[in-house]
């Protein structure tokens, strides 16, 4: 029998394929919404994750930075420092705002640095310098190129015009590309003086981060700590929260269409073989097997259709990458796994009708003329 069954699923080669592949094209369409919120959820926790940081503290009540408000005063940043076990504490004040550059409007973090010698600043350049001075900022070079600004051009945040003296690398996302001001400048865009957002911690050698956390909300009133770890994870469930019901949309809709293409080609290649069903029925062939038959074909079909579907955006995803910078891709190995199983699963459902119409074969019709 099961002989018959890839003999059947492989006796008309060109159609199989035609139809693997439009259900591959089906699947690519739902791994490519993922890779595309993915990757802006990468990208947007690109700060805090490359942020040279130990341990983030922040205002109580607050656990993450991403569409987050925290205020500390100065003060607590100095008594962060002297916490023993604290290598270095360097205060940020941190801003959602919309900037505007090259006539375009930007809504964005911006990021004001205690420099000189800031180590919260940008992890990458790719032009200019790294520490913004007064009047000064780092926009994402991205954001430059698309925004037609560079070296020397003005970007204004909210009704002040700073001239842009560094591009940085990798700070930019469709969400919340990344610029970099001082902190003196941020503070008198919000009309405040001595705040700071975060601060972040760097541990003396072998001083657990845990211990230290636990440590500085001990003697810091008010004040939440995390390790740098657990404080991207924060960020990270949080982007991922804020796309979730469109993305699962999408899923469904290129998913069903995927699926119904799959169930299609079944439905045809057994139609095409009623006369092959009934005399496997003759021979004593039972429903059962039949119906386990259909239910392989419908495995095997949609996960060819996925392994076409993965190899074509693995194909696409550098090539969009190469035309669309400003869009962040990245298929994660548990979202094909994810559409994987959901289509076998679905696919094995969408059989049953073909299976159905196996099973009322009549066994005499195969010796009917």
């Amino acid at each position: 029998m099961w002989q018959w069954t890839f003999k059947n699923m492989f006796s008309t080669p060109l159609g199989l394929a035609s139809s693997i592949a439009a259900a591959g094209c089906a699947f690519s369409l739902v791994m490519f919404f993922e890779a595309v919120f993915a990757g802006e959820a990468e990208q947007i926790v690109a700060y805090v994750e490359h942020a040279d940081a130990d341990i983030w503290v922040m205002q109580r009540g607050v656990s993450n930075m991403h569409m987050s408000t925290s205020y500390l005063s100065d003060w607590k940043a100095t008594q962060i420092a002297d916490v023993p076990g604290v290598a270095s504490a360097e205060p940020i004040l941190y801003l959602n705002s919309v900037v505007e550059a090259g006539g375009k409007q930007w809504f964005s973090y911006v990021v004001g640095l205690d420099v000189p010698g800031a180590t919260a600043g940008p992890w990458a350049m790719v032009a200019g310098k790294v520490e913004p001075g007064i009047g000064e900022a780092v926009v994402p070079d991205v954001l430059a190129r698309m925004s037609d600004v560079g070296l020397g051009d003005k970007i204004r945040i909210t009704d002040q015009n700073f001239e842009i003296v560094g591009l940085s690398d990798g700070t930019f996302s469709i969400a919340n590309p990344v610029f970099f001001i001082t902190k003196t400048d941020l503070e008198d865009i919000m009309t405040s003086l001595d705040i700071t957002s975060f601060v972040l911690v760097k541990a003396e050698p072998g001083v657990n981060p845990t211990d230290l956390v636990d440590r500085i909300e001990s003697n810091v009133e008010k004040v939440h700590a995390l390790p740098a770890k657990q404080f991207v994870i924060n960020d990270r469930q949080m982007a991922l929260q804020m796309g979730a019901e469109t993305i699962a949309l999408m899923t469904v809709i290129g998913g069903a269409l995927a699926v119904l293409l799959v169930a299609f080609t079944i439905y045809s290649q057994i139609t095409r073989q009623r006369r092959e069903l009934a005399i496997a029925k003759a021979l004593g062939v039972t429903n059962r097997t039949l119906y386990l038959t259909v239910a392989v074909q419908a495995c095997v079909i949609t996960l060819a259709s996925v392994v076409f579907a993965t190899g074509f955006t693995l194909i696409a995803i550098p090539l969009t990458n190469a035309f669309l910078p400003q869009v962040t891709l990245l298929l994660m190995p548990i979202s094909v796994v994810r559409i994987g199983l959901v289509g076998v699963l679905v696919a094995v459902a969408a059989s049953i009708i073909p299976a159905r119409q196996i099973a009322r074969v009549d066994p005499l019709s195969a010796f009917q003329a």
